[in-house]
């Protein structure tokens, strides 16, 4: 063989080998994206072809995160509020969390906090969840882990208020129910001074912010101290949602917390229809009278809106899970109210977003349950040991 046939036969066999050699670093380039983008995704391993423990052990720990155990929520008056407890105590009763609870149905309506108003157990050092009524306190966080995270909900100012006027004049809130007119909310409107009450005793005067801990010596005016509160209050809080978008501020709080799509299940607690129909038929007057006495809440509420819509816009595609999350609560109303066997089950598959819901229709009673009957479930409990 002479050398220019070797020479040729050389070079034959090594462009082979290269040509080999970049098309199996191609295949291989594919393969680990088409396994590694469902996990960056967020999507479920359950759905990779079998692979192996070895590869499925792997995949599990870049996908699965740490769910978050220890939360704080202030339970801030007509926000949609009595609905997030529902989700945070079912959230404990389901996985065997201790919560901290109040001596009766709430732990305060006013500061301020006393050990005497918690349920406390001497056997237990620190507690798992807040989400009882109460006026915020540094002193509430003695009694949780360091590791807490800690939110609320905030509500449009107006509606807030209407919500507001109109439970609490059905309950028989003395200051409100000596309003005599056929129209009492146009009526207090008209002249809130000669009807509003003074500090914690009133559910209608920037009762937000109060909830918060907004200091009653500065007046609800008070430009300046309103901004040092806002700047106090995002300090305090790691997350601040907003009622007017409930669904929304579900699924970003799941993925703050590494939960699950059915960690988050509810049904609305304490709807009340007057209310939206009241705000429905509000006049532009009226919303400038209430203006007029609620800068405090206005202020608040306008800062932290904003805070959750650029928070909402950073995320990667919520609103796509926000539309599976809504369909898997239709699937849950309609196994819920339809089926009444205890032993019924329902499973909604993995979605590109949502996890796979499985539920027994025992769990239905847990997801209905009121605020009252779950606080006497749990304190029972805890009385048992």
């Amino acid at each position: 063989m002479t050398y220019n046939t070797q020479h040729r036969t050389r070079t034959v066999r090594f462009s082979s080998w290269g040509l080999v050699t970049k098309w199996s670093l191609i295949i291989c380039i594919t393969i680990a994206l088409v396994y590694l983008m469902p996990a960056l995704l967020n999507t479920s391993t359950n759905d990779l072809p079998s692979l192996g423990a070895p590869w499925r052990l792997k995949m599990s720990l870049i996908h699965e995160k740490v769910p978050t155990l220890h939360v704080y929520y202030l339970k801030n008056h007509k926000t949609a509020s009595t609905t997030v407890f529902s989700i945070l105590a079912e959230y404990c009763r389901a996985n065997e969390l201790t919560p901290l609870l109040p001596v009766g149905a709430h732990i305060n309506q006013r500061p301020p906090l006393h050990p005497k108003q918690l349920r406390l157990d001497p056997k237990i050092q620190f507690y798992d969840m807040v989400y009882h009524h109460h006026v915020y306190s540094d002193q509430i966080f003695r009694f949780l882990h360091n590791d807490t995270f800690k939110f609320t909900t905030l509500r449009e100012p107006f509606r807030h208020f209407v919500s507001s006027f109109t439970y609490f004049r059905k309950f028989n809130m003395n200051y409100l129910t000596q309003i005599n007119s056929t129209t009492p909310l146009k009526t207090f409107l008209e002249n809130p001074k000669k009807y509003e009450t003074r500090g914690y005793s009133s559910y209608t005067n920037n009762r937000q912010s109060m909830d918060l801990g907004y200091n009653l010596s500065h007046p609800f005016d008070d430009t300046s101290y309103i901004a040092y509160f806002i700047q106090q209050t995002e300090k305090r809080f790691d997350l601040i949602l907003i009622t007017e978008y409930f669904n929304e501020s579900l699924v970003l709080l799941k993925r703050k917390l590494n939960w699950k799509t059915g960690d988050i299940l509810y049904y609305k607690k304490q709807e009340c229809k007057e209310s939206t129909e009241a705000v429905a038929l509000a006049t532009q007057l009226e919303k400038e009278q209430h203006k007029s006495f609620s800068t405090a809440d206005i202020g608040l509420y306008t800062y932290f809106l904003g805070v959750f819509k650029g928070l909402v816009s950073k995320e990667v595609d919520l609103q796509g899970e926000v539309e599976e999350f809504q369909a898997v609560l239709e699937k849950v109303y309609d196994f819920c109210d339809r089926v009444d066997s205890p032993d019924s089950r329902l499973v909604v598959p993995v979605g590109r977003w949502s996890d796979q819901v499985d539920l027994f229709h025992s769990k239905c009673k847990w997801l209905k349950l009121d605020e009252i009957r779950f606080t006497q479930h749990f304190q029972r409990k805890q009385i048992r040991g």
